[in-house]
């Protein structure tokens, strides 16, 4: 059974607010007043993951002139069966989102597919990270899900400039080799042009090196960058990802992984 959560962030005299949230399901919205200028949207799920059956969406409208934080409490656990998520992010006018989600674990036989969505207005802006895990490695569960499906697109002023697609299934462990983890960056908008650029040619700049434990590739889009990432520790990666966006997220005054590993 479907069900829909969604949000509406909107600017008040002196911040971004949360004007309206519903949850739904096992899908929780959970709004803190951190001390920056952006509302913060932080998923939870009662479950503490997704659980065979889960189908849940989620819909975020940024209006004109707010900033907001979409993230998770913790990483999206997948556990055995099928399950799957979508979030639609539509920000409007001059509004920036930050969507910054923690990483997916699928566990042994899990069969997961997630589509996130953005729509930004000409003038918005986005800071996006997605990763995948190879599971719970330390039990043993190495890319040994089922399935696991996560859909990218990306559409700027009702034109769409990016559909990116991953699929990892039972020879994922032959394919994947000694990498634990890949992620996925984005870096749009004007308000972060100059960003996406300085990322663009430090990418460039930077040889890979055969073995290397994190290996970075980075291509430009409309005005920003798509940046990838994958190495053979999962921390190296998530730390790779955010050091490419964090420039960002300060200057969107914000911090998301102040207090996260």
């Amino acid at each position: 059974m479907l069900e829909r959560a969604s949000a509406v962030v909107g600017r008040s005299a002196t911040r971004s607010e949360v004007h309206r949230a519903r949850s739904a399901g096992p899908l929780r919205l959970l709004c803190p007043r951190a001390a920056g200028d952006a509302a913060w949207i932080v998923t939870s799920s009662l479950g503490g993951g997704l659980v065979d059956g889960d189908a849940l969406e989620l819909e975020i409208a940024v209006e004109s002139g707010a900033t907001c934080v979409v993230t998770s409490q913790a990483s999206t656990k997948v556990y055995k069966g099928s399950s799957s998520q979508r979030t639609t992010v539509r920000v409007h006018g001059d509004a920036t989102a930050l969507v910054v989600p923690d990483p997916i674990v699928p566990f042994r036989n899990a069969r997961f597919d997630q589509v996130t969505s953005v729509e930004l207005a000409r003038g918005a802006s986005l800071v996006l990270a997605d990763a995948i895990t190879a599971g719970r490695v330390a039990h043993g569960e190495r890319w040994s899900a089922e399935h696991v499906a996560t859909t990218l697109e990306l559409a700027i002023a009702g034109k769409r400039v990016l559909l990116d697609r991953v699929v990892l299934a039972r020879d994922a462990t032959a394919r994947m080799r000694r990498f634990e983890a890949l992620g996925t960056a984005l870096l749009v908008g004007p308000r972060f042009a100059d960003l996406a650029a300085a990322e663009l040619a430090r990418v460039a700049a930077e040889p890979v090196v055969r073995g290397a434990g994190v290996v970075v590739a980075a291509s430009p889009l409309a005005d920003g960058v798509l940046i990838r990432v994958v190495g053979d520790r999962i921390e190296a990666v998530l730390h790779t990802l955010r050091d490419h966006l964090r420039a960002a997220c300060i200057r969107a005054g914000e911090d998301p992984w102040a207090r996260k590993w």
